[in-house]
């Protein structure tokens, strides 16, 4: 069989760290007053640079995400990709057949559960002013707009290996006066630092929720629209105390999250920016930083089956 490949964000390049040493860091940093019962909790998990890698996701990672649910806490995936982004063969790649997922960064809230997706939560975006914004500023930008249910929406090719499969270009028109709960602009030919300073400086910036890559590839969401407030939606609904709360991510757009959570770690391959928000750092994807988290969290529920 074919070993899996995902298009996901490239290794960190930290050296190989024994998983009992990264739990050990854990451990140490989960507060002393996390609660001991599973159904107090609620551990959000962002994928790409965080639980999977471009193999796929580890043995640790899928043990740690099912002895979670199995002890009875929430555990919520939380990602900046659309449904249409092969979220649901990351989903049946990290075992994950049943809980919540948030997609779009925020703006959109799913419910998985025996072999079915419901939408419970969505909020959509003009994308007219930004678009019109962008190419003032940027000419050669591309745009995607994750329309649900359809195709990738895209306004002209993205670079080879982006967004290849299942999308359609459009005239840019059509995609100026489609809704939408997230919108890219990909800017190819620019390096990452001027792109981030550009696409912050746009006119119409401060309408939307930005959050920049890893490259010259930004997320655009509606405003008030984050990972963060998609998380505080779903934690008031399920009943979960804030004490019990964590979260793990890597990028900025999980900057939010992790500042939310009561206990925010952010992944070894994380720059300073996120790492400075985070109550712990814990280990890169290749080392299961994340694993490691959710294995201290179940030994703090007395319900550490993992292995």
């Amino acid at each position: 069989m074919a070993e899996a490949s995902f298009l996901t964000v490239p290794g960190s390049g930290e050296p190989t760290r024994p998983f009992a040493e990264v739990v050990d860091g854990a451990r140490r940093a989960l507060p002393p007053v996390f609660p001991h019962e599973a159904d107090k909790v609620m551990v959000a998990l962002d994928i790409d640079g965080t639980v999977l890698t471009p193999r796929g996701a580890s043995h640790h990672v899928r043990a740690g995400i099912r002895e979670l649910a199995a002890a009875g806490a929430q555990v919520v995936i939380a990602s900046g990709r659309a449904p249409e982004d092969e979220m649901f063969d990351v989903l049946d790649e990290l075992g994950f057949t049943d809980g919540w997922v948030v997609c779009n960064n925020g703006a959109t809230v799913l419910r998985v559960s025996g072999g079915g997706v419901e939408v419970v939560r969505q909020e959509f975006l003009d994308p007219a002013p930004l678009i019109d914004s962008a190419l003032e500023a940027m000419p050669e930008v591309v745009f995607y707009s994750a329309v649900p249910g359809a195709k990738r929406l895209l306004s002209a090719p993205f670079p080879p290996g982006e967004l290849e499969q299942g999308s359609e270009i459009i005239p840019l028109e059509r995609m100026r006066s489609t809704p939408t709960p997230k919108i890219v602009v990909r800017a190819p030919g620019m390096g990452r630092e001027e792109f981030d300073r550009a696409i912050h400086s746009l006119s119409a910036a401060d309408r939307y929720e930005v959050f920049v890559g890893w490259t010259s590839w930004a997320d655009i969401g509606p405003l008030g629209a984050t990972k963060a407030s998609a998380l505080e939606w779903l934690r008031s609904r399920l009943g979960v105390p804030r004490d019990g709360t964590v979260a793990v991510g890597d990028g900025t757009n999980d900057i939010a999250m992790i500042e939310w959570a009561f206990f925010g770690a952010a992944m070894g391959g994380a720059t300073e920016e996120v790492r400075a928000c985070a109550d712990h750092v814990t280990a890169a994807v290749e080392n299961d930083g994340a694993a490691a988290v959710m294995r201290v969290v179940l030994e703090r529920c007395g319900a550490d089956g993992a292995r």
